[in-house]
């Protein structure tokens, strides 16, 4: 059976000469080279044979050329399955070597011993994120889905919300608002039909008419809401059901 053949790019000689060692170890692959500088990668790639590269993000003291690279080598080589093996934890470093140096994989440095089941995974053709920075990308994933959602919502719409989730009635929602009821229940509406579109397929938004109740509480699962306490009980009645 065929090795799969790694080329590793690391700076650090220490680092590399563990990574070297416990990858030539595995029964199944072989490391065909080892580079420490961008510029010494980029001509191995044409040279060496190579179905995996482990690559370092961080070359240099002074730039992220690891990503620089793989931007360049996936213009030169689109087939070769490119895996991060960095100490760099930041979300926009991770965000942007998976976005534009299209990389299989990104795994942290602590993580060393879980990259000879992340290389069979790429030669094989599986994707899949490690968990050392699925986590990180799915949290930028969210807040940039709520931020999205946020802007099609008005300030107005979510006071609207988050009064209701207090416990105002409408009533007293409009009275302080400068506002009447109708023009509450109006804005409601807005906000109920941008939610639908990013949500068609819940049954209760479908509805002609549904209970304000599930539309605020699903904007607080989203993030759009903030936490707050109820508050007391008035003489006006509150609406605590929001139907």
């Amino acid at each position: 059976m065929k090795p799969i053949h790694t080329f590793i790019c690391e700076d650090d000689p220490l680092f590399l000469e563990l990574l070297s060692e416990y990858i030539g170890s595995q029964p199944d692959m072989e490391v065909t080279g080892t580079a420490s500088r961008k510029s010494d990668l980029i001509q191995a790639v044409g040279v060496v044979p190579m179905d995996v590269l482990l690559l370092d993000l961080n070359l240099s003291d002074e730039n992220y050329d690891g990503i620089e690279a793989a931007i360049e080598i996936k213009a030169m080589r689109p087939d070769l399955q490119i895996i991060v093996l960095s100490s760099l934890d930041q979300e926009e470093v991770m965000t942007h070597a998976i976005a534009y140096g299209r990389v299989t994989n990104y795994i942290t440095k602590e993580h060393y011993a879980d990259v000879p089941s992340a290389i069979r995974s790429a030669a094989a053709g599986r994707s899949g994120l490690h968990h050392s920075s699925a986590g990180v990308l799915m949290n930028r994933l969210v807040r940039s889905h709520q931020s999205e959602l946020k802007k099609k919502i008005t300030p107005v719409q979510l006071q609207i919300m988050q009064m209701l989730d207090q416990g105002y009635s409408r009533r007293e929602i409009a009275e302080k608002l400068y506002y009447n009821e109708q023009s509450v229940n109006n804005e409601l509406c807005k906000a109920s039909r941008t939610i639908k579109g990013k949500f068609p397929y819940l049954e209760w938004l479908r509805l002609k008419k549904h209970n304000t109740k599930h539309l605020v509480e699903l904007a607080k699962q989203l993030g759009l809401l903030e936490p707050s306490p109820e508050l007391p009980e008035t003489a006006a009645g509150r609406e605590r059901h929001h139907s």
